[in-house]
């Protein structure tokens, strides 16, 4: 069995290292044809991508400051002294620039090969080739002095529900109002933690997507994503909710990234450095659905601080975060026979420190993010005596290091660390004696990246993770038979792929 293994193992490593030999030729034949192919902002100034960024796509200080001035130099308006073209008259006219200036397109593709304790339907342990994975298009710049705006389409192959070209995100920036730099307005879909010193969006090990089916509780997850934990929901057995149609609403993964960290929100934002320069707020709403029978449209507030410290070869910035929702998500029981659902929707708190600290060639950030939800309520006809046990609180914390050895390779490593709340057990303990195992596993990953930089815009990577938990069972209570639990079944990922903007 050793033997079949290890065989098995040297053809799937063998599969992977092919493709990243194949893919250096490959991208260096693109690189020599069009090197000045870099992002439209890049093309704009005509400056080098890494006047933004640390490496592609993290963002440095300045980067910052030019994405919060509406994709402007940071003390300019209307890009500063970049000439644009007036399309009609000086009255009703809009000045535009050429569109290689403002759009940009991002692909990524990579090669997957996942080890599993367990094996899982739909879920293969042979080499995946995912080519493309993500393709984004994105429009983004200015119109008229301080009114901006940004436009992403994007295409997932990952996940099949959402395969298709969609607005991932698209906004309106009404910029320096009150004063240079003391207030911008965002509208529109946007991620709420775009200002945060530990952002959902721009990280260097990308999000890999779960293999899961949240349509059914408790939703069969065939593999846990690979993520920046701290942004998760963390709760376990809770759901979009139940309408009075029959019409259920969906699982809310534990390890999917929500409210603050979602990838996008529709919503409202104002944030500025009013209070001097060192000093950023940020103040929002999100609109979203309660998960009542009967669904109301809702308003989530959340409020962001940012404190940043600039000197001559070291960056220090702290952030703090609060956010929250009312009658966010409905608690929900697996009895056997059908959910049941909680009587009334719950409210769902969620707060966060991060820090971020760029000296020389080190880039190290991290974050602590917590979750709080009102005790469900079952009553008792569906939870009869109290049996399920509930915990109220959760927590993450997610946080990397990177390091430049030269300007074209970067050595990077992240840990993440999940402490899962919701629901623990679906009945007493003492009924429950097979499995000593919780339904709210904890979840820990450890990865590492080598990323090579041919072109400040194209980055070739290479990327393990391995699961620190140890093997750990389903409760026979919540799931017959005691499956390996998807917190811990996904052991180790390989994977080597790119990542290029242009």
């Amino acid at each position: 069995m050793k033997k079949v293994t290890f065989w098995r193992g040297a053809r799937c490593f063998a599969s992977a290292t092919l493709f990243a030999v194949l893919a250096v030729p490959i991208l260096s034949i693109t690189y020599m044809s069009d090197a000045e192919a870099v992002p439209a902002f890049a093309r704009k100034y005509d400056m080098s991508c890494n006047v933004c960024h640390t490496r592609q796509p993290r963002l440095n200080p300045y980067g910052q400051r030019f994405m919060e001035n509406g994709y402007q130099l940071p003390g300019t308006a209307d890009g500063g002294r970049k000439e644009k073209h007036l399309l009609g008259g000086e009255t009703n006219g809009v000045a535009l620039d050429d569109i290689s200036n403002y759009m940009a397109l991002r692909f990524r593709g990579d090669v997957q090969l996942g080890s599993m304790r367990e094996e899982v339907a739909g879920v293969s342990e042979d080499p995946d080739i995912i080519a493309p994975r993500t393709v984004n298009l994105f429009f983004a710049g200015t119109v008229k002095k301080d009114l901006s705006f940004f436009f992403e389409i994007e295409y997932d192959t990952q996940d099949p529900a959402e395969s298709a070209m969609v607005f991932e995100r698209s906004m309106l920036m009404f910029d320096n109002l009150f004063g240079p730099q003391n207030g911008t307005v965002k509208v529109g879909i946007f991620d709420p933690s775009s200002l945060y010193s530990f952002p959902t969006h721009r990280q260097q090990i990308n999000p890999i997507k779960p293999i899961a089916d949240t349509a059914d509780f408790p939703p069969a997850i065939g593999r846990a994503p690979l993520l920046p934990l701290a942004f998760s929901a963390k709760m376990y057995g809770m759901t979009t909710g139940s309408s009075n149609d029959g019409n259920d609403g969906f699982a809310v993964l534990p390890f999917q990234p929500y409210l603050f960290n979602a990838p996008s929100q529709k919503g409202v934002s104002l944030h500025g450095r009013v209070f001097g320069n060192s000093l950023l707020y940020q103040v929002g709403v999100a609109q979203n659905m309660t998960a009542e029978a009967n669904p109301q449209t809702r308003f989530d507030s959340y409020v962001m601080l940012r404190y940043d410290i600039l000197g001559e070869f070291s960056n220090l910035q702290f952030s703090g975060f609060y956010y929250t929702a009312d009658k966010a998500s409905m608690p929900t029981l697996n009895m056997g026979s059908g959910a049941i659902y909680a009587n009334k929707a719950v409210g769902w708190d969620r707060y966060g420190v991060a820090a971020r600290w760029q000296h020389k060639a080190w880039d190290i950030y991290g974050t602590y993010i917590a979750d709080t939800i009102d005790k469900p309520d079952f009553g008792a006809m569906s939870d009869p005596g109290g049996m399920s046990t509930w915990e109220t609180d959760a927590s993450g914390i997610s946080i990397e290091a990177d390091y430049l050895l030269t300007d074209k390779w970067m050595l990077g490593a992240r840990y993440d660390q999940m402490s899962g709340g919701g629901l623990i057990r679906g009945m007493p303990e003492s009924m429950n004696a097979a499995w000593d195992e919780d339904l709210n596993q904890d979840a820990s990953f450890l990865a590492l990246i080598a990323k090579y930089y041919p072109a400040p815009n194209i980055g070739l990577y290479a990327r393990y993770h391995q699961n620190l938990e140890s093997s750990a069972k389903l409760p026979t209570a919540i799931m017959n038979g005691g499956a390996e639990h998807p917190a811990t079944n996904l052991t180790s990922m390989f994977t080597v792929g790119i990542d290029m903007a242009f």
